[in-house]
């Protein structure tokens, strides 16, 4: 019975020796670890200050890495970018080496977990880092690569993430900039209201979704900046850095007036008619530039716009689909830029109906007013009407506007009550198209030649349109 109990207990003991023996051999096949998070988020907490003083917080973040092997592996484990040197890893009791945080072979061993600290050092940060610092933690184990997502806020400013704010009216303030990641929604029966010299950021894909009301009031001076969140240089004229403003349906009441919206997809896009008896959207003194689509997108919509540049677009720098209504005075649409290849007309107008899935058309009205715009750019067609007998129908004037086209040349050179006096296919003399200043020279034929009496007496830059009988076309008086 003896020898028995003690061959038992031997063999108890082997069992234990050869699994312990397995947690420390380490396996060369490919293995996939598992994370206690997906993603590290600093959150806000950089826009804080401890007691007053002139220092971020600083907070140490904890990712759990476990190996499902029976077996031990080594992985290795670096930053991805570390772009502006402000992660520092610390795995298993090694802190990181160089710009990317190295940390070679740890061990894990099997069924088993270590520790990945991360700390986020701030202090040093120079005014060029952008408000969001996204990164990824790498881990290599025999040949599998995974990544873990990290994130942070390096600069002081209103973060407003996946937002949906408060309805009733909201006054922000132009103290710190706002910066938005992963869009905001502003809801029906809420009110924005956006002071001059307020500056947004919107982080890549971000969007301002419009269902409630927006009022911006930026002026000449001290305007109202959205743009994206990166802050480099070689980033002041990016193409597509965040999407846009998105008016929907339900919107109301709109106005901007005096903002810069730059560097993105899409400028503003209106979804649909007014609600009531005002234009779903005011648009003055506005300059929207660098979009990598569209400058202004309207479906169906009812915008008043008046004083503002639209430049320098991929695609379009203004459509308008599925009829509207359309009231654009002494806007300049220039369509220069040297980052697409595009071939279309840059200025678009369309009755064309909607088609359901049944192919059933519903027909919109199509009402557009241009008086003083330059619509130009280097192609032979700058504007297109496309006029579609099936569509809604159409009531239009188009007075007083330098235009370049060629297969609209006869129907703009026309002379009637609702068309006359457009300057055709004659260059209005831009300041510099290749510096994107589009002001005019002195000497431009568009001095002059705008139709008077119509109530706008100021051009983009509060200059008097009065001090001649007739104003200059498009958005800035001549010298």
């Amino acid at each position: 019975m003896k020898f028995l109990k003690l061959v038992i207990l031997l063999f108890i003991i082997c069992i234990t020796i050869q699994s312990c023996r397995k947690d420390d051999e380490f396996t060369k096949a490919g293995i996939h670890l598992k994370f206690s998070t997906d993603s590290l988020d600093f959150d806000t907490i950089f826009s804080m200050k401890e007691n007053g003083g002139t220092e971020p917080l600083s907070i140490t973040l904890q990712l759990r890495v476990t190996n499902p092997d029976a077996y031990a592996v080594k992985t290795n484990i670096r930053m991805k970018g570390n772009q502006y040197g402000i992660y520092k890893l610390n795995a298993d009791g090694r802190s990181g080496n160089g710009p990317f945080q190295e940390i070679d072979e740890v061990e894990i061993r099997g069924k088993d977990s270590i520790f990945i600290f991360v700390q986020a050092y701030i202090n040093q940060i120079s005014s060029n880092v952008p408000f969001v610092v996204a990164d990824q933690i790498l881990f290599e184990t025999n040949g599998v690569i995974q990544d873990v997502d990290i994130i942070s806020y390096p600069q002081d400013a209103n973060y407003l993430r996946d937002s949906v704010l408060a309805t009733g009216t909201l006054n922000w303030s132009n103290s710190k900039p706002y910066v938005i990641y992963n869009s905001i929604l502003i809801p029906e029966g809420c009110t924005l209201n956006i002071p001059s010299g307020t500056k947004i950021y919107s982080h890549t894909q971000s969007v301002i979704l419009v269902e409630g009301t927006l009022n911006v009031q930026g002026n000449v001076l001290d305007p109202v900046v959205f743009q994206g969140d990166r802050l480099e240089d070689d980033y002041k004229d990016v193409f597509g850095q965040w999407i846009g403003i998105w008016f929907r349906q339900k919107s109301k009441n709109n106005v901007v007036q005096g903002a810069v919206i730059k560097n993105g997809y899409l400028g503003i896009r209106v979804d649909s008619s007014s609600v009531n008896s005002n234009p779903k959207l005011t648009l003055k003194q506005t300059i929207i530039k660098n979009m990598s689509a569209v400058g202004l997108l309207c479906y169906s919509a009812d915008i008043k716009a008046e004083n503002n540049l639209i430049v320098n677009c991929g695609q379009y720098t203004f459509v308008g689909e599925l009829g509207g209504t359309y009231e654009l005075t002494h806007n300049t649409f220039a369509a220069y830029n040297g980052q697409t290849g595009r071939q279309n007309p840059s200025f678009y107008l369309s009755n064309s109906p909607y088609k359901d899935s049944a192919g059933t058309p519903y027909k919109f009205p199509l009402n557009y007013t241009l008086i003083n715009n330059i619509i130009y750019g280097p192609n032979e067609d700058e504007i297109y009407f496309n006029k579609e007998i099936d569509g809604g129908t159409i009531t239009e004037t188009v007075k007083n506007n330098a235009i370049r086209t060629k297969e609209f040349f006869n129907y703009l050179s026309v002379s009637t009550s609702s068309i006359n006096q457009n300057m055709l296919n004659i260059d209005p003399l831009f300041s510099e198209t290749y510096t994107s200043k589009f002001d005019l020279k002195a000497g431009t034929p568009c001095k002059g030649k705008g139709l008077s009496g119509i109530g706008i007496n100021i051009d983009l830059k509060d200059i008097s349109r009065t001090t001649n009988p007739y104003p200059t076309i498009g958005a800035y008086e001549a010298p």
